[in-house]
């Protein structure tokens, strides 16, 4: 990966450590007296409580969290102080943007009994209020853990923070400062080196990804060649090569290719004996391909892994933004988008819109 240059999100901040930050958490802090004007319940029979734990839930699918914080107060003063309780709590003060108090209770939520699913809570609750430092030394202590102990749903979430570390400091310094970050980035973790990423196909608009630079397909087709011939037994590293030298490839070649699975098709790019220029080109080659067949997932694994050949590729970082954008993935968008040094009109009329 190239040198990433200081302009580069450089956004280090003087910070607390995490780990003394839990430590001095008081967990009596589950006093409420600052919440004297809710309407609190009082709790009679074990039938209560559970019927208020039950109301908890569908109050939580409604969004009505003013009651949601009603129910959870009215449990914390009948002695229901649980780990799962607070993390509820932390989840409305994120959903309305109170991040401070957001920050507090998945603190306490770990407290209480060392919660993974809290301190990682805790990770996302920094990157929404931009404290990037606070959101990587919570990584990096959520990572200590092995890697099977985690569930799908949540490598999904620590890829997309590791992602945000990733184009926020340099190699070198992620080594040193953050350690299992830096294990798992260079996917030094057992178990997970031969895992096929979990994508899932995204239907959207039909928004057009910006076009693939001319170094990488000819301009005249566009990579595809206007003979449509019968496949048969390719070899689909010659057929990335011949896209690398700017050859055209019939439409049945490129369905051909978009049949196979990301992760070979970037081991293959990974190995072909090319710039790390045309490495990076393919892969956006490709994820404008994924792209015109809304398979969305797939285009952003290429797009980051073109980031990982060369995070400081303009195009490459404007299409990832955009994808992010015409997801409604706003944060992450804004995220990318920033990173482009050259911003044209289209980039910072999303950047606005993102802003919003």
């Amino acid at each position: 990966m190239k040198q990433k240059k200081k302009r580069k999100h450089n956004v280090k901040k003087q910070c607390i450590n995490v780990m003394d930050s839990i430590k001095i958490q008081n967990k009596d802090d589950n006093k409420m007296a600052e919440y004297d004007d809710l309407n609190i319940e009082e709790f009679e029979t074990e039938d209560d409580v559970n019927r208020c734990r039950q109301e908890l839930k569908e109050l939580k699918k409604e969004r009505k969290y003013n009651a949601m914080m009603e129910k959870i107060i009215s449990l914390f003063n009948a002695g229901h102080t649980d780990a799962d309780l607070m993390l509820e709590l932390a989840q409305i003060y994120y959903n309305t943007q109170d991040y401070a108090r957001a920050a507090t209770w998945a603190i306490n939520a770990f407290n209480h009994d060392g919660n993974t699913e809290a301190l990682l809570f805790l990770a996302r609750v920094y990157s929404a209020d931009d404290k990037m430092n606070e959101m990587a030394e919570t990584i990096n202590l959520v990572l200590a853990k092995p890697y099977e102990d985690f569930s799908q749903e949540q490598l999904k979430i620590i890829d997309d923070l590791l992602f945000y570390i990733e184009l926020s400091y340099e190699a070198d310094e992620i080594s040193d400062k953050f350690p299992n970050a830096a294990r798992w980035m260079n996917d030094d973790i057992p178990h997970k080196k031969n895992e096929i990423p979990n994508e899932q196909v995204y239907k959207t608009d039909n928004s057009s990804i910006a076009e693939i630079p001319s170094e990488c397909v000819s301009e005249e087709n566009n990579g595809i060649s206007p003979q449509n011939e019968p496949v048969a037994e390719l070899d689909l590293a010659e057929m990335l090569m011949k896209l690398s030298t700017g050859t055209g490839l019939s439409q049945n070649e490129i369905t051909f290719l978009l049949e196979k699975d990301t992760a070979v098709i970037i081991s293959l790019i990974d190995q072909l004996n090319v710039s790390l220029k045309k490495k990076a080109l393919l892969c956006n080659f490709m994820a404008s391909a994924y792209y015109e067949t809304d398979e969305k997932e797939k285009t952003i694994i290429m797009l980051k892994n073109a980031l990982k050949i060369d995070d400081q590729d303009d195009l490459i970082l404007k299409n990832l933004g955009y994808v992010f954008y015409v997801q409604n993935e706003f944060k992450k968008a804004f995220t990318v988008l920033r990173a482009v040094n050259r911003k044209d009109f289209m980039v910072c009329e999303l950047l606005k819109k993102c802003a919003e």
